[in-house]
This record gives structure tokens, C-alpha cells and sequence, in this order.
């Protein structure tokens, strides 16, 4: 299969492509500028740099031709900071952007997709009584997200958004992504740090890789998949993270 891929130097995104190619796909993507220091493009990769936002339709369905395969490993997280209504931003890089790039894969043949979605549209899912959307607008963008995009299999698009959790793994070149909390946690100096009770469910960057190249190969009609490999306490979590950096527990 050719795929074609937004986001294929990302952390997610190169280790989904790593593992298409070692399965005998071929893949081509578009990702920003510029390529992270030390970080080895896998052979099979066709990569172009840019962003795909502002290129023409044209451009991206001349980018499209002859694959089979979409995608999606790009967006933005609650992480992202930006002037409210944030919810607007969430919009437009989740919602608004992957709309136009699947009305663009519909054009151009392309017959399965996978779109990278957080595993909060999972348990607003399975919690509707809760009403999260309502209290989050990072939720409520990933939930409109999902039904946007799953709908393109009634046009005959095979479509598996991946809700993915807490995701560890370093690449070259980048931060490893939760050295926030390292930072957190040592400029704490003395301080209580608090978090709920309970816990999260983490996979591994490889796993994620798997994911993707395992949906694109098997995902029929338009499924939601929850992803998740071992469960752990904020309490376990916090006191790993002291731990590796020489702090005592407390």
C-alpha cells in the first residue's frame, strides 16, 4: 500500500512510518520545517517539508496520487496555549484542517484512513452523563473531530480514529514530551505537589506505530479504537519520575 502521511517527522508520526515501511508499505508525507537534529530518515520515506496548510488543493492531490493510505499525525493538544475562545484554535488545526484533507483523500481515491484522536473522546464516550464536552472545549473539539471523520465511510473510506492515551518515547533532536513534568517536579524544592486519586493508562511511541500501520491494514467501515498497554497510579507515576531524578519520596 502507499500511504500518504501529514506529520511523518513528529514524534508518532515517524515511528508509524518506520513501521509501514518495515512491513513493505511505501509512504509519503509532508511535515514542518526543519528536520529535528540526528533524526534519520527511514529509507522508503518520500518526505517533502512544509506546511500543508498553506498549500493549494492541487498541490496536496498531486501529493495524494496513486496512494491508498491517509494518515493523520498532526493537530494540536490541550497542551497548546493560545487566546480564548481556545476552543476556536482546537477547530481549526483538528477539525477544519483533517476536513479538508479527507475531502482531498476522498477525491483522490484514497480508501483507508487513520487519524490520531486522544483517548478523552473515549471516556466522553462511555461517560455521557458526565457532559465533559461541556466543561472542556479540547474535548468537545476531539468529539466533533471523531464524528466529522467517521463520516466519510458512508462514502466507502475505511476510517479508525486511534483515542490515544499517555504516550512515552524520545526521538532525536526533540524534548522528550514529558519533561515538563521533570521540570515540575524539581522546581518543586520542598513543595506538595497534588493530583487526584487514580491514574491513566500509558502505551509506548512503539506501540503507537503498530497502531497505526495495524489499522490501516485491518480497520473495515468507521471504528473508534481505545488504546491503552498498562495501567498507573498518579501516585506510582510521580514518584518514578522523582525517583529517576535522584529525589527522595515524600
Amino acid at each position: 500500500m502507499k500511504v500518504f502521511m501529514i506529520g511523518a517527522t513528529g514524534l508518532l508520526g515517524h515511528r508509524g512510518a518506520i513501521e509501514l515501511i518495515n512491513r513493505g508499505h511505501t509512504v509519503s508525507s509532508i511535515a514542518l520545517p526543519p528536520l529535528p537534529d540526528g533524526l534519520q530518515v527511514p529509507a522508503g520515506l518520500e518526505l517533502k517539508l512544509g506546511n500543508y496548510l498553506e498549500m493549494t488543493d492541487q498541490q496536496l492531490l498531486t501529493a495524494m496520487q496513486g496512494c491508498q493510505g491517509f494518515v493523520f499525525a498532526a493537530g494540536i493538544d490541550e497542551r497548546v496555549e493560545g487566546p480564548p475562545p481556545i476552543y476556536n484554535l482546537y477547530k481549526k488545526y483538528n477539525i477544519d484542517a483533517l476536513q479538508r484533507l479527507m475531502n482531498l483523500a476522498a477525491q483522490a481515491g484514497i480508501k483507508h484512513t487513520v487519524v490520531l484522536g486522544s483517548y478523552f473522546s473515549h471516556f466522553a464516550n462511555i461517560w455521557p452523563q458526565m457532559e465533559l464536552e461541556k466543561h472542556h472545549p479540547y474535548i468537545r473539539a476531539r468529539l466533533e473531530q471523531e464524528t466529522m471523520a467517521l463520516s466519510y465511510a458512508n462514502s466507502g473510506m475505511d476510517v479508525a480514529i486511534l483515542e490515544l492515551p499517555y504516550i512515552f518515547g524520545a526521538q532525536p533532536g526533540r524534548k522528550p514530551v514529558w519533561l515538563f513534568i521533570a521540570e515540575m517536579i524539581k522546581n518543586a524544592k520542598g513543595k506538595r505537589l497534588f493530583y487526584p486519586k487514580g491514574g491513566t493508562t500509558m502505551v509506548t511511541v512503539r506501540q503507537v506505530g503498530e497502531c497505526i500501520a495495524g489499522a490501516l491494514e485491518r480497520n473495515q467501515g468507521a471504528n473508534t479504537y481505545p488504546v491503552g498497554w498498562f495501567n498507573i497510579t498518579w501516585k506510582t507515576w510521580l514518584e518514578q519520575f522523582s525517583a529517576d531524578m535522584g529525589m527522595p519520596k515524600k
